[in-house]
């Protein structure tokens, strides 16, 4: 039998052409597979269902550590959560004073305002 060396060097690069165009169709199955909406919905929930965890984690060893802090950052949440009914409270008006004797004294037909208002100059 005579073997024609181009013969088989042409059945080797058909060999290796057939072996890449499977290679490239596993690659693009699974690129696919990877790239579906599905998919990478669900990997995106999980990589924020483990950062989450590892930021309560962190806060919690932070609490634990600092307690004082937590009290204070506590306060200012609640203190900027009610600001409006704070200022509300702060902004109402003081019950009126005592009248004084001379604004007691103007109220009163007579001579006495008159000396009531030199007195309290």
């Amino acid at each position: 039998m005579s073997s024609d060396p181009q013969a088989a060097t042409v059945a080797l690069a058909e060999q290796r052409a057939a072996a890449a165009r499977e290679r490239l169709t596993d690659s693009l199955a699974t690129l696919q597979a990877r790239l579906s909406p599905r998919v990478v919905a669900r990997d995106a929930v999980e990589n924020l269902q483990e950062s989450g965890e590892k930021v309560l984690r962190a806060g919690v060893q932070r609490a634990r550590a600092h307690p004082d802090h937590m009290v204070w950052g506590a306060a200012l949440v609640i203190a900027w959560l009610t600001r409006r009914q704070i200022a509300a409270a702060l902004g109402r008006k003081r019950p009126k004073q005592a009248e004084t004797a001379a604004q007691l004294a103007r109220s009163i037909p007579g001579d006495w305002p008159q000396m009531a208002e030199r007195n309290n100059r």
